[in-house]
């Protein structure tokens, strides 16, 4: 079964049940969120490392368009800094939304325009990173936005056309990525290890949970090795495989390749 991945060096393309990994794109730093539209795929580029001794506030993300095939066609590039790349996602009318931690930023794309949107207030001063949005989602005309806070975690749901705040969830720790399943929200809870979700539910992981899929019968959680921020680039990822019933299947180990960021379905060929 293959899936795609991101990770602190590569954009990959995973089977992840017999580990054959292609790699799609390198050399555009660390690569976080990914998407699709219309058989073309999406991917977050940072073009600078976590392990970069470049200042953060240089930083200037682009989006990476790749066609059906998966070969690199374009880039997105906005007209203001796209500074710590994290999730991105498509609404049902084709918007595109990248969450920029480091301005506390939600950047729109619709096919013509870059938006600016700060779901919280522009930050005065610094430091600007102050709830590190990482994370989007969509359902029942809300986006949601995952603040992690560096600690106890906030999924906040706001009118996808007002913009208004009209939901706040507290749920994870550190969290990453947001679903919805039976009902109710869900997240890997990265910081204690756990994917978590309302009503109590937990499944512990181990490492640094972060990015989720599920899959032709299979859950899929990336996990990356715990370790200090110059070193994390150099780690081994992983990709950890469930049944549906949450009993762990196996895992995929990706050395060298540092952090795990993302997993998605390829496009239908």
């Amino acid at each position: 079964m293959k899936v795609l991945a991101t990770t602190s060096r590569s954009f990959l393309r995973v089977d992840a049940l017999t580990g054959a990994v292609e790699v799609l794109h390198r050399g555009a730093g660390l690569y976080y969120g990914i998407a699709a539209w219309c058989g073309q795929v999406f991917v977050a580029a940072r073009r600078r490392m976590v392990s970069s001794d470049a200042p953060a506030e240089t930083e200037a993300g682009a989006i990476l368009v790749f066609d059906r095939q998966l070969r690199h066609v374009g880039t997105l590039e906005a007209p203001f800094a796209l500074r710590d790349l994290h999730g991105i996602a498509f609404d049902d009318d084709g918007v595109l939304w990248a969450t920029c931690s480091y301005d506390d930023l939600v950047a729109r794309w619709d096919g013509r325009q870059w938006i600016r949107w700060h779901p919280l207030g522009e930050p005065v001063g610094e430091p600007r990173d102050v709830h590190h949005f990482n994370s989007l989602s969509f359902d029942n005309g809300l986006v949601w936005v995952l603040a992690h806070n560096r600690g106890p975690s906030e999924l906040m749901g706001f009118d996808r056309r007002s913009l208004a705040l009209r939901s706040r969830v507290e749920l994870g720790d550190q969290a990453h990525d947001i679903w919805r399943e039976g009902g109710r929200l869900h997240t890997c809870s990265s910081a204690d290890g756990r994917v978590v979700g309302e009503g109590g539910f937990e499944v512990p992981t181990g490492q640094f949970p972060r990015g989720y899929l599920r899959a032709g019968g299979l859950r899929l959680v990336g996990l990356s090795e715990l370790a200090e921020r110059h070193e994390r680039d150099f780690t081994t990822a992983a990709i950890r495989r469930y049944d549906e019933g949450w009993t762990m299947q196996g895992e995929i180990r990706l050395p060298g390749e540092g952090l795990l960021l993302a997993l998605a379905a390829p496009p239908a060929q």
